[in-house]
């Protein structure tokens, strides 16, 4: 069929336009942005038009030229889920988060897996007459369970950067969703040679698995050398799209994985650049539209109609996934001693699925015939559960493990309306023109302290030995370190210049523990204090970055961490200095 400009055009003007009025919607309903781009996409696309008789908005083929620009977006995605595997985290947890990865990973893979079975072997019975039904339930567990390990890793980041989640919750959210597809990618590769290719040789396996290991790395590694000799933002905004472009192509080219070729492009970066912090903040500042098309066209693709056909099978999977998901996080966090709300929290924000599950049911429908169709079937259907759904539990999560600043959740109930905006328009064109505008009523230093503070705060026991001590901190964005004891009640807060200075006398560093540099609290602010006021004493206290929010009433009772940055965030919000 011969390209039609006019239609991709035409469909891109939907997605961009009609996203704005989506991710509005979504907004005044209290959910998550990316819900009302998928919801758009999906009206849009042509199976609803197909299901209702309706014109198709965004056409098939617009879909299939599109599909370059969601490609490349994914890529970038998984970049910045790469990026989140610094040495410094790693340690940080040790071998801790691999033991929660692993139990998470584990127990959603047995409980798919055997619930799928005896779904297929003693209700459904569906056999392929060449291997009987035995083996085809088997087939059906096992390919089942590893595609349900994956995790979409889209919705789950848009999700933490719309509602600007912070914290020890969000870090590990975002690294078992890189360690989910890592190992569903990985073990996909494996289970498809062997039950499926057994006589292929092993060298295309390997290929498979370590081509995009390597190629990934090849291009961080360049990237990161290449990106010390630049200086201006703009262009980090180039090398790091370019690298991220170049990544996609060479992996179609050379029959790679594109997905495992961006994270492992990513980890590379993140570990190898100095100046990843700075390539993450230039990207920022343009990638929000290419992910607004990546879920309008992941919407489009939608198949509504495979929900009626996924069937006992399908219902099995979706109820044994999201048991999985959050028994598997809840004895994971247990097992790698995390606190006891991340693993509540964790399990409901790994439920979102769909482009790595898409992508690997796909290639079994090309290599497994009848039985690949079943299974792809069944995945394209709970897809359009998990990715409507996925986003309100990652959301629910973040907020619950108390890393979502209250401020964040209400300015999506306090969005301006038509006749507002309107009014706002005029009154600049009055003010362009020189004429008084008025005064206005909106002022964020109203907004009180608990709106905009962190709850979920990364604390030191008392008890810490100084060199302890350092290995914590090596790895932290702060500079001032909140100090509880064995209660959980408030010490003190640690300067990292005290830190600093002992470095100097090791003899003494061998008998200090963290209370010992803990000092008290004479800056705190409380909870109910408005953002003027707590600007007074950020201007007082020039030199602190983070302030401990203790509750009045019980002064030993740490509520949160004010930052400077959260201060000066909701002034620039409201276009207020």
């Amino acid at each position: 069929m011969a390209l039609d400009p006019l239609s991709i055009l035409s469909a891109l003007a939907v997605i961009l336009i009609g996203s704005l009025v989506g991710g509005r919607l979504a907004s005044k309903l209290n959910i998550p942005r990316v819900t009302g781009y998928l919801i758009l996409g999906l009206l849009a696309g042509p199976s609803f038009a197909k299901l209702t008789g309706l014109p198709t908005a965004i056409t098939p083929q617009a879909l299939n030229e599109l599909q370059i620009l969601t490609d490349v977006a994914l890529v970038l995605i998984l970049v910045t889920i790469g990026g989140q595997f610094r040495t410094e985290n790693l340690r940080r947890w040790h071998k801790r988060i691999l033991y929660f990865s692993l139990a998470e990973v584990g127990l959603t893979f047995l409980l798919v897996a055997l619930t799928t079975f005896i779904a297929n072997q003693f209700i459904v019975q569906y056999q392929i007459s060449s291997l009987g039904l035995w083996k085809t339930s088997v087939g059906f567990a096992t390919f089942l369970g590893i595609i349900a390990i994956a995790t979409a890793p889209a919705a789950t980041m848009m999700v933490v950067r719309e509602y600007e989640a912070e914290g020890p919750t969000t870090n590990a959210i975002l690294t078992l969703v890189g360690l989910n597809n890592f190992l569903s990618i990985i073990i996909f590769g494996i289970a498809l040679h062997f039950m499926l290719h057994p006589g292929a040789a092993i060298t295309s396996l390997l290929y498979k698995l370590c081509g995009p290991l390597i190629l990934g790395a090849a291009i961080g590694f360049i990237v990161s050398v290449w990106a010390q000799r630049l200086e201006l933002t703009s262009e980090y905004k180039i090398i790091t799209l370019g690298g991220v472009v170049a990544c996609a192509a060479i992996s179609h080219m050379a029959g790679l994985d594109p997905l495992l070729s961006g994270l492992a492009m990513g980890v590379i970066l993140a570990n190898s650049s100095p100046r990843w912090h700075l390539m993450q903040a230039a990207l920022r500042e343009v990638d929000y539209p290419l992910y607004v098309v990546f879920f309008v066209i992941a919407g489009a693709n939608l198949h509504i109609e495979t929900l009626s056909h996924i069937g006992i099978i399908g219902v099995a999977y979706v109820i044994a996934r999201i048991a999985g998901k959050t028994i598997g996080s809840y004895f994971g966090a247990r097992i790698g001693e995390f606190d006891r709300q991340t693993g509540y929290y964790v399990g409901l924000s790994l439920l979102a699925q769909a482009g790595v599950a898409i992508g690997l049911a796909r290639t079994l429908s090309n290599d497994w015939g009848g039985g690949g169709k079943m299974i792809e079937t069944v995945v394209l259907g709970s897809v359009i559960i998990f990715e409507l759904i996925g986003p309100l539990a990652v959301r629910y999560g973040l907020v619950k493990a108390g890393e979502v600043p209250i401020l964040s959740l209400l300015q999506k109930k306090a969005q301006n309306n038509a006749f507002e905006g309107l009014h706002s328009v005029v009154h600049h064109f009055r003010s362009s023109l020189g004429l008084p505008v008025g005064h206005r009523l909106d002022d964020p230093g109203d907004i009180l302290v608990k709106h905009i503070m962190r709850r979920n705060v990364e604390t030191i026991q008392n008890d810490t030995k100084f060199n302890e001590l350092l290995r914590l901190i090596a790895h932290s964005r702060y500079d001032r370190f909140p100090v509880v004891d064995e209660t959980n009640r408030f010490v003190g807060m640690i300067d990292y210049t005290e830190i600093r200075n002992l470095l100097f006398e090791p003899s003494l560093a061998q008998l200090v523990v963290a209370s010992d540099l803990a000092a008290p609290a004479l800056h705190a602010v409380a909870p109910e204090e408005t953002l003027r006021e707590a600007m007074k004493t950020l201007k007082k206290h020039q030199n602190i970055s983070y302030f401990p929010v203790l509750d009045p009433e019980d002064p030993d009772h740490l509520l949160g961490i004010l930052s400077q940055n959260d201060i000066l965030a909701a002034f620039r919000r409201n276009e207020i200095t």
